[in-house]
């Protein structure tokens, strides 16, 4: 047997669930194969964790805010995946290659295991509430949004324009961003080489216009904007807020001759509006 097949049955094995043929088989093999030996002994690891977790029973008040926060995180892990299919193929460093080739099974247990501590430590924490304990669920939160703050601005100036749109990402799932956030989106609308990066930071910044320090950049953006598609969802939004003050870099588009057709279209449709 290979290695392959040897991970694809290491479960059982371990288990002591295997036919007694093919256990002295995946014996033999581990004897000769030291890759398979370590693989073995980590899942082996992941195995004794799962067994001796002691599982609590989540409050019932936590559901809603599981989906909530389940329905969050698999919107941003959607959009990763789409750009990290666009990327291209990039060198990984030895060890991270090594640690991706791990067999899915591991994998599998492993994320068992983050649901289990992870499920039990909420629930703990909702109940601490229903006590009249400290609210440590607001603590997370306030964890989560501190650690996508650091994500985003990690890679708000990578060199790909994938990982400068996923850090735009983690800005629409703050409801109520920081003003660093706020500047790192308007400068990459007004300043990213990459006109889906800018688009990107666009429709983030739409989610707070109500604010007087977007709504003021926005207006001064319009002016920068060079690329259509920026241009004419730019103006669609300032038409929508009903803000005069774009009505003059409005205008100063009409009389454009370099402007495109459905540019101009969009700004007579804002002036109209406004």
């Amino acid at each position: 047997m290979h290695c392959k097949e040897i991970q694809a049955v290491m479960i059982e094995y371990l288990d002591q669930s295997l036919d007694a043929g093919v256990a002295a088989v995946v014996e033999k093999h581990l004897d000769s194969c030291a890759a398979c030996q370590q693989e073995a002994a980590e899942m082996q690891l992941l195995l004794e964790a799962m067994k001796n977790t002691t599982l609590q029973k989540p409050a019932a008040s936590l559901r809603d805010n599981f989906q909530t926060l389940l329905q969050s995180e698999m919107n941003m892990l959607s959009m990763s995946h789409l750009l990290e299919d666009g990327a291209g193929e990039k060198e990984v460093p030895a060890k991270t290659a090594r640690v991706a080739t791990l067999p899915r099974r591991i994998w599998q247990v492993a994320a068992a295991i983050v649901l289990l501590l992870g499920g039990a430590w909420a629930g703990a924490a909702l109940q601490h509430k229903k006590d009249g304990q400290p609210n440590e669920m607001a603590t997370l939160r306030k964890e989560v949004k501190e650690m996508k703050e650091m994500l985003l601005f990690s890679l708000i100036d990578d060199e790909s324009a994938s990982q400068r749109i996923k850090a735009v990402s983690y800005a629409e799932e703050m409801s109520n961003p920081d003003e660093p956030v706020i500047n790192a989106l308007i400068n990459s609308l007004n300043n990213d080489k990459n006109a889906n990066v800018r688009l990107a930071a666009l429709y983030s910044l739409s989610r707070w216009a109500d604010k007087r320090i977007v709504r003021d950049s926005l207006v001064l953006s319009l002016p920068k904007q060079t690329e259509p598609i920026v241009q004419i969802v730019l103006i669609n939004l300032l038409a929508e807020k009903r803000e005069t003050r774009a009505i003059s870099p409005m205008k100063a588009i009409l009389s454009n001759d370099k402007a495109l057709k459905e540019v101009k279209e969009a700004a007579q449709k804002g002036l109209r509006v406004l």
